[in-house]
């Protein structure tokens, strides 16, 4: 008897608990290229990309619903010509949310480097880079371990984005950065299902994306 009057308080108490507390959630994985789900569940979501000027101002923001952008030449932050073509630099930030904890935990990083971060955030010049030439690192941070809650405001990363252009009257853009990752170095490295060989599908949140600037503007 006392066993069942025990059974029945926990289950009418379960009714007044949150979900999470009553039946923990499950890892949100995401799809490989090949439609697979990836075996290790991936740790982040890529929520923005802000692009701002030389007030520091924002100019437009990139989502992952939302890839393409052009910005006012005459808000670039720097300006270079040469020979050969010339630079525009914009500074930009990285938004990205934890929705998973990691499968390989951080490593700790050595005494003799104590600024050098473990997560790793490359962009490339090509939307779904397969070699290591093709990856250019940024930045590398480190990122707390526990999924945040929905209120608590996203990891921001800076870094500085420059668009090259050929010279001329009818000016083109030079290899554009098209694509940014985080990588979990340690996950990184591991094996995946062949024929898997793209970077987008080892990295932990990837966004292809299309920057461009506006000469007229």
């Amino acid at each position: 008897m006392k066993t069942l009057l025990l059974m029945a308080l926990l289950m009418g108490l379960a009714r007044f608990l949150p979900l999470s507390v009553v039946e923990p959630a499950a890892p949100i994985n995401c799809l490989m290229s090949n439609g697979q789900p990836r075996p290790y569940p991936c740790e982040f979501r890529i929520v923005a990309i802000n692009l701002m000027g030389k007030n520091n101002e924002v100019l437009g923001t990139l989502t992952p619903g939302n890839t393409t952008l052009k910005l006012p030449k005459s808000k670039a932050v720097s300006y270079t010509t040469s020979i050969s073509g010339q630079s525009f630099a914009y500074n930009a930030s990285l938004d990205f949310r934890r929705i998973n904890t990691a499968s390989f935990p951080a490593k700790p990083v050595p005494k003799s480097f104590p600024n050098l971060g473990f997560y790793q955030i490359s962009t490339s010049w090509v939307t779904s880079p397969i070699t290591p030439s093709e990856l250019t690192l940024i930045k590398r941070v480190d990122v707390a371990p526990n999924v945040p809650g929905p209120l608590i405001r996203p990891n921001r990363v800076a870094f500085t984005l420059q668009l090259n252009y050929s010279t001329g009257s009818n000016a083109t853009i030079v290899a554009p950065v098209r694509y940014i990752q985080i990588a979990n170095p340690i996950t990184f490295k591991k094996p995946f299902p062949a024929p898997i060989n793209q970077f987008r599908d080892k990295a932990e949140a990837f966004m292809e994306f299309l920057v461009t600037v506006d000469m007229t503007k």
